[in-house]
């Protein structure tokens, strides 16, 4: 048996390869699915477990490979897997959840790093470096702002222990229905639901926070309409997905100063360009970072490598994205 990385990052590979028994299975690296496809014809008598970059497109082309046995997500987002196609040919996907890991801090300190850079305008800051202008630009202070994060998973969390030194005012939204005194609890102003409370909340912002995951209900939740609830000179931060984000509706917020800056850890295309259009405007961004620290590409290691060997050893589920839909399906494979 073989696992299949296909991770950008050699790293990511080789801090994964330290978690791998390579005695009782093989462990390859390559940089994307094309140059896997290239060589597969070495692996034409090997079961496959194969472990994947988020933005990895793993579609039907992969999905139906014979001797394919199950997918691992090398993080938590899925959502470039056809978890359908994956159904059907019977391939468990499994993810990494932020619990119990440093992702979800390590995430979070990059938003706090969005946050300080756009408040101090680093992008002007810069210019002023290059012109030779000192004293320039005039900053905000975070001190008193309100922040609205979208998503109170393990990133959300996060955010607000990072954020509570800052005395800053903070809002919560998520997907169910907080239990009472949940905001309280966390020493926060409000917590409510997407639903009910997401677009109530825009015009009081400073910051907007994404920080969820990319599904059917949350695609382009930052849309033209949403986008023109906001204060005027807010700012936008997105350490999520980016097709939480309508690009164009965006563009067109910080061309015409609604939205003041935005930092953005996911785009649209990746690996990024520098000549992507977004970056005409007071853009900060990273090309897709948030979680590559030490101690969470570690910890999203070693699940990776526990979620695989307890599915080969024991066809254990845990950490399944897909374990409902699998067993939905009476094909045999």
């Amino acid at each position: 048996m073989k696992i299949i990385a296909i991770l950008r990052n050699q790293r990511m590979f080789d801090i994964l390869k330290e978690y791998a028994d390579l005695n009782n299975f093989g462990i390859i690296r390559y940089a994307d699915v094309k140059d896997f496809f290239a060589d597969y014809s070495s692996y034409l008598s090997d079961d496959i477990y194969m472990v994947v970059n988020a933005g990895m497109d793993i579609g039907r082309d992969v999905l139906s490979l014979k001797n394919l046995k199950a997918v691992q997500q090398f993080g938590i987002g899925f959502e470039n897997v056809e978890l359908d196609e994956a159904a059907k040919n019977r391939i468990p996907v499994f993810n990494v959840p932020t619990k119990g890991t440093a992702n979800a801090t390590s995430v979070a300190e990059l938003s706090m790093f969005y946050a300080l850079a756009l408040a101090r305008d680093y992008n002007g800051c810069i210019n002023s470096i290059n012109h030779g202008i000192a004293n320039e630009p005039m900053g905000i202070s975070l001190a008193g702002k309100k922040f609205g994060i979208i998503g109170m998973g393990g990133i959300g969390l996060e955010l607000i222990r990072l954020l509570k030194p800052f005395n800053t005012v903070i809002y919560g939204i998520k997907h169910s229905r907080p239990e009472k005194d949940y905001a309280k609890k966390l020493g926060i102003e409000f917590t409510g639901t997407f639903d009910d409370d997401f677009k109530i909340i825009l015009p009081e912002l400073d910051f907007l926070i994404l920080a969820l995951p990319l599904n059917e209900t949350t695609q382009n939740i930052l849309n033209g309409e949403t986008i023109a609830l906001l204060k005027k000179g807010s700012y936008v931060i997105n350490v999520g997905r980016a097709g939480l984000i309508e690009k164009n509706a965006l563009m067109q917020a910080l061309k015409s100063g609604r939205i003041k800056g935005a930092g953005l850890d996911v785009l649209w295309e990746e690996p990024a360009h520098i000549k992507d259009e977004i970056f005409h405007f007071n853009v900060i961004a990273t090309p897709h970072i948030g979680g590559a620290t030490e101690s969470s590409i570690h910890d999203i290691a070693r699940v990776c490598i526990e979620n695989l060997k307890n599915y080969i050893a024991h066809k254990s589920l845990i950490n399944c994205v897909n374990s409902e839909a699998l067993s939905q399906k009476t094909a045999g494979r």
